[in-house]
């Protein structure tokens, strides 16, 4: 396996591992739903108030499908 390197903003950087047997279009969409599986910042939950609180995409790996292909 190979490590994908994400570079999000403010510097921060998520390391991915996924199996090298696929479409490099498929990890793109793969990667776009790990990216939005990420809790929602400190910051922002600080910024409004905690209004926002949760990521309502955050999705667990295993109970739910990606539906990607």
């Amino acid at each position: 396996m190979r490590t994908l390197e994400i570079h999000l903003k403010r510097g921060q950087v998520v390391q991915i591992f996924m199996g090298a047997h696929k479409s490099a279009p498929r990890k793109i969409r793969l990667m776009k739903k790990l990216k939005q599986s990420l809790p929602v910042p400190t910051w922002i939950v600080v910024r409004t108030k905690r209004r926002v609180r949760s990521n309502p995409k955050k999705r667990q790996w295993r109970r739910t499908d990606v539906g990607v292909g």
